[in-house]
Order: structure tokens, then C-alpha cells, then sequence
């Protein structure tokens, strides 16, 4: 499912869409039954947010595409709030693949937040940390 971003703002469905990069193609949509209204409005809000600071980003040539699932990581390693995983004593499991992000940015802070882990328990300071 895709919109335009100039017809998704303006809360219609595009008729039809740009080409894309993407091999199977698009099928336009309406986003807003797609998500709650508070993420939609969201969403608006911050296009239009975005194109002020960065005018012409609202286009038809632009578009939205959704909707981000998460297929990965269909166990979770349980962990405890020592970052640890539960019974395993020095194994921090951590990202998308153990099942603690949902992509690139969470799994990535989720391994920074593991990494200090280490450390502290390594005995680092937490100032070292803090000024990094």
C-alpha cells in the first residue's frame, strides 16, 4: 500500500503512483485506514513540519509506503533489567534477531543499551559512559 504524500496530506488516495525501485510494484492506497487516527494526524503534522523546514518535500513525485511489519526474531530471549539474558549469566542478548528491536534504529539502541550493560558490569564508570 502507497499514497502520494501531496494526496496523503490532503486526505485522498492517489489514483495512481510514481515508479518505484521496488520490483513488485505499488498499489495505491488509503494510508488512513491503515493506522489509528492519532498516527495519522501525527504523520501529517510532521510532513508538514518537514516541508517548512525543507520546502517541496510534499510533492506527488514523493511518496508514503507502508505499512512496516515486523516479520524477524519470532522468539524473545527474555532478559533481565540487567540487560542479561535470564539463566545465562553473561549473555546479553540484544537487537532485532533476539527479538528486542523492531529495526535498524531500535535494534541498534537496544545494542548500546547492551554494550553499557557490559561495561558497567565490567566496572566501568558511569561517567566514562555518559561522556562518550
Amino acid at each position: 500500500p502507497a499514497s502520494r504524500v501531496a494526496d496523503f496530506v490532503e486526505g485522498k488516495t492517489s489514483s495512481d503512483l510514481p515508479l518505484t525501485s521496488y520490483r513488485r510494484g505499488l498499489s495505491p492506497a488509503d494510508l488512513s485506514t491503515l493506522y489509528p487516527s492519532f498516527v495519522i494526524d501525527a504523520l501529517k503534522r510532521a510532513l508538514h513540519k518537514f516541508n517548512r523546514t525543507m520546502p517541496g518535500f510534499i510533492t506527488n513525485e514523493a511518496k508514503l509506503i507502508g505499512v512496516e511489519t515486523r516479520t524477524s526474531a519470532p522468539i524473545r530471549v527474555p532478559r533481565g533489567d540487567d540487560m542479561q539474558a535470564l539463566g545465562a549469566t553473561g549473555l546479553y542478548p540484544a537487537g532485532e534477531g533476539m527479538g528486542y528491536g523492531g529495526g535498524i534504529v531500535s535494534a541498534a539502541v537496544d545494542g548500546i543499551r547492551a554494550a553499557e550493560a557490559v561495561l558497567e558490569r565490567a566496572g566501568a564508570v558511569r561517567e566514562v559512559l555518559a561522556a562518550s
